[in-house]
């Protein structure tokens, strides 16, 4: 009972200070600069973000449907749709989006929720890997900028940040003496002999299949980020993609490794995309309304789909 109510203090403080924080911004924002800068946005490129929406869906359907036959041989496709509306529903206000890996597997009846759960995190977390090795390099770009790096110093810290993100996955998942000594070691550790045991079907799988799923989630990054690029355009009024697809993704990077204190990450987004605009050299409404705008076309709306088919199951 005593856990229960404190998952359940843990999710009214991370409501409130989500509130909180778009509180905040609003008020430092002010709400006719941010009423003004929505008057005034670029109609069309709003609309085309809107419509990469279903890219996205799409994208996000094509990868959990190969784990789905996989994993599972599961292949119904209304199924692996309803799964994936069902998570992007359970996880728009959980906390770290936990509900997700939960709800997706409420379609899938004659599969353990464990594996479910499993499976959704290794879908999540290859485009994670994109997001903070692309996102991680613009923001040793950002910090050059902001506090003067050399270019030895800058080239040198991308270099070093990038070993460190690839070295510990081609040690794991290499098919050398290193990686199998090093599996090995993780296997005599109770914490991760059963973990390493579900993963394992990743090496096994073939080389055409891994390549569709590592392919699929870096267009996933890319649609997203091209999303909040042009989201920024059009509330900025300027064509500045390049700048604008950088801003993209250091926005998405903090989104990643800032600690999620509100749920849905609602805030933290906002909060980042006003502070990378002001310090790029634009003004902070644009960042939060760009923000705000990618948090309603890419998780509100299909959680509300989700929710919908939720509804309609019962």
């Amino acid at each position: 009972m005593k856990k229960l109510d404190r998952k359940r203090i843990a999710t009214f403080t991370k409501i409130i200070i989500g509130i909180g924080i778009i509180g905040f911004l609003i008020f430092y924002l002010e709400p006719e600069v941010i009423y003004q800068t929505y008057q005034k946005a670029n109609k069309g490129l709003l609309l085309f973000a809107f419509l990469l929406l279903p890219v996205n869906l799409y994208l996000q359907y094509f990868k959990w449907q190969i784990f789905s036959e996989k994993y599972f041989g599961i292949k119904d496709k209304g199924k692996v749709w309803i799964s994936l509306f069902y998570g992007i529903s359970g996880g728009i206000f959980t906390p770290m989006k936990s509900g997700e890996y939960f709800a997706r597997a409420l379609p899938y009846k004659n599969v353990k929720v464990f594996d479910v759960i499993l499976a959704t995190l290794i879908d999540k977390l290859i485009p994670i890997f994109f997001v903070v090795l692309i996102g991680g390099t613009f923001f040793i770009l950002f910090l050059k900028t902001l506090i003067g790096f050399s270019t030895l110093a800058t080239i040198l810290l991308v270099i070093t940040y990038k070993i460190s993100i690839l070295l510990p996955l081609y040690l794991l998942f290499g098919n050398r003496k290193t990686s199998t000594l090093l599996t090995n070691w993780l296997n005599s550790k109770k914490y991760f002999e059963k973990i390493i045991d579900r993963i394992a079907f990743l090496k096994e799988m073939d080389g055409k299949t891994l390549t569709k799923i590592i392919a699929t989630s870096f267009l996933y990054h890319l649609t997203f980020t091209f999303q909040m690029t042009l989201l920024l355009s059009a509330f900025s009024g300027e064509f500045n993609f390049i700048l604008f697809f950088f801003a993209a993704n250091l926005i998405i990077f903090a989104q990643i490794v800032i600690p999620p204190i509100a749920l849905g990450e609602v805030g933290v987004r906002e909060g980042a995309a006003v502070y990378f605009l002001q310090n790029l050299g634009s003004t902070g409404v644009v960042g939060f309304n760009a923000a705000l705008s990618l948090f309603f076309i890419n998780l509100l709306i299909p959680s509300i789909i989700g929710f919908i088919l939720l509804l309609r199951k019962q």
